[in-house]
């Protein structure tokens, strides 16, 4: 658990220096459920926001902007558990 709490630290200090999978791993980890999209798109969905998260994937990475919107959909958590 510590390692997680290293990368959720990281991720909420800068954003866009975690690859995707460290994300999707920091998203699951604050209760969001992945879902299957079409084509080389990943999507998460909260049951706390009306809105669903779709990240569009290339080379196993994804562009900063989306780890930004990332970073800003767990911002709109009503009770986040973080640091």
């Amino acid at each position: 658990m510590a390692q997680e709490a290293k990368r959720l630290k990281l991720f909420f200090e800068r954003p866009r220096s975690l690859r995707l999978r460290e994300i999707e791993m920091i998203l699951i980890l604050l209760g969001f459920e992945k879902i299957n999209a079409k084509g080389s798109h990943v999507k998460f969905k909260h049951s706390s926001l009306s809105r669903d998260l779709i990240i569009p994937v290339h080379g196993n990475d994804c562009d900063p902007f989306y780890k930004k919107l990332a970073f800003d959909f767990i911002k709109q958590l009503p009770n986040p558990n973080l640091p």
